[in-house]
Formats: structure tokens, C-alpha cells, sequence
């Protein structure tokens, strides 16, 4: 049993449900929204769990949904009572006055850009998103793709209700409006919420199996078929060439091209074919 809150244990317990069921555990689906135990407890410790039921919360908290228990309960707040008898403390700050000033260097020397992890990147900063839905079956070459393109990973709301993706990873109107440069959409749908989150975006770009839905529709370049082959075949091309720029530099060969970081050259590449 498990807090319902989006950031502590409601979401701890959607990615520990999501894990559970790739293993084959159909009890494993967190029952949301929590309020009510109805049936023999006791069956609980006898590992009987069809024996009780839960309710919970559905339709934005307006209706209730009745359905067997299963192995992970997210409760609602009004299950347990408030912390009472907090104790404070408090005490002394010393502080150290600096006995010296930082010396100031007489030269500033540029050394150029520095890399940046693009998933230590805030969603509403990125410029370039790779962003998975409920298409996506293979999760593996998905962060593989999203590696190798230097691309900041994104997700619809259904990906992260099913604990696939942090809900820090959310995009969309109930989750975080992006402004990216290139923003590619794999396996998702485009329900209205998810298309005003992308809106401001420069130029979107869409791998669907589906050539009439909505992302398709609002997308500047689509790409029609299975995301997990799609994917799978951009990442073994990218390393395939950078693999042949190594061998010409150990070679002592002039590259092709000069050396970007690979965000930033990924994203121009995608804008220019978008």
C-alpha cells in the first residue's frame, strides 16, 4: 500500500506496477484512487486476493470503480490520519566571513562548449525531444535512440500513467508545454491535451502506425510504420557513421564534417529535413 500523490509513492508505485507486469505478474496493475477495502482481510494474508474488493476514484473523482484487489493499492489521504505532535528545533547558525577574497584570474579563456547531459535537461528547456506513447514496445531501444541522438526524453500521459516514464517526463497541457526546436513524436496518438503542450514547438516530426490521427495530422514530417523497427534501424545508421567517422580520424583522415556536440547537430539535421 502505497501513497496516491504524483510525486512520492503514487508514482513509485504506477513504474514498480510497470515493471512487475513485464514480467507476467497480471495482479501487479496498481488500483488508483483508493478509499475502501470491502470483503474477508483475512484472505489478504492467505494470499486470496479475489476474495476482497477496492474502490476507488475514477472520471476526475466523480464516479467510483469497484474492481478486485490486486497486489499494489495506491490509497487516497483521507485513508490515514494526519501527523500530529511535530517537533521543532532550532539552532545557531555560525557563520564564517570569507577571510580572503577569491582571486580574479587576469585572463579569461574560452574553452568552448561544454556537453551536457540531455536527460539532466528540464523538458520546458530542450530543443530537441524524443517523445514516446502508448505505441512503444520496446522501451530498451527507445532510451537507446534517445542516447544516440542526444535527444531529451519525453512522454504522453498514458506512457507515464502505466509507470513507463517519471511524470517529470510528462508532456502536454497537464503536464509541461514545450518550446522545442525539434520535437519527435513516437507512438503517440495526439489527444488535445498533448497537442496544445507541443503548440510552440519549431517543427514536430511523427512515427506512427496510424496515417490519419491527429499527431500525423499536425506533424511537418510523418513517418509511417512500426516505431520499434523505425527506431531500431536510425540507431544502427547513426552507428554505422559514426563508426566510420572514428576509423577516418584514427586513420588521421579529415571527417566528413566538423565535430558538433550530438544534440545540437541532431536537431539541426531533423529541422533541416522537417
Amino acid at each position: 500500500m502505497l501513497p496516491e500523490s504524483r510525486t512520492g509513492g503514487g508514482e513509485r508505485g504506477r513504474r514498480l506496477g510497470a515493471r512487475l507486469l513485464c514480467r507476467g505478474d497480471a495482479l501487479a496493475r496498481p488500483s488508483g484512487n483508493a478509499y475502501q477495502l470491502d470483503g474477508e482481510l483475512a484472505a489478504i494474508g492467505r494470499g486470496e486476493l479475489v476474495e476482497v474488493s477496492v474502490t476507488g476514484r475514477s472520471g476526475n473523482g466523480q464516479q467510483d470503480l469497484t474492481r478486485p484487489l490486486t497486489r499494489i493499492v495506491l490509497c487516497e489521504a483521507e485513508c490515514a490520519e494526519p501527523v500530529e505532535d511535530v517537533r521543532h528545533a532550532a539552532l545557531p547558525l555560525e557563520w564564517e566571513a570569507a577571510s580572503t577574497a577569491r582571486a580574479v584570474p587576469d585572463v579569461i579563456e574560452d574553452l568552448g562548449p561544454v556537453a551536457v547531459d540531455p536527460s539532466a535537461i528540464a523538458l520546458g528547456e530542450a530543443e530537441f525531444i524524443l517523445s514516446a506513447g502508448n505505441g512503444i514496445r520496446d522501451w530498451d531501444g527507445f532510451h537507446r535512440a534517445a542516447s544516440l541522438l542526444g535527444a531529451t526524453e519525453g512522454a504522453s500521459r498514458v506512457a507515464v500513467d502505466d509507470g513507463f516514464m517519471p511524470r517529470a517526463r510528462q508532456v502536454g497541457a497537464t503536464g509541461t508545454w514545450v518550446t522545442a526546436r525539434v520535437y519527435v513524436a513516437v507512438g503517440i496518438s495526439g489527444a488535445i491535451q498533448h497537442l496544445q503542450g507541443i503548440q510552440r514547438c519549431d517543427k514536430v516530426v511523427a512515427i506512427n502506425t496510424d496515417g490519419g490521427c491527429d499527431m500525423v495530422k499536425r506533424a511537418d514530417l510523418s513517418v509511417i510504420g512500426d516505431a520499434g523497427a523505425i527506431l531500431a534501424s536510425l540507431c544502427q545508421q547513426l552507428e554505422a557513421e559514426r563508426s566510420a567517422v572514428s576509423d577516418a580520424s584514427a586513420a588521421g583522415q579529415a571527417p566528413a564534417a566538423p565535430s558538433t556536440s550530438s544534440s545540437a547537430s541532431s536537431a539541426t539535421l531533423a529541422a533541416d529535413a522537417a
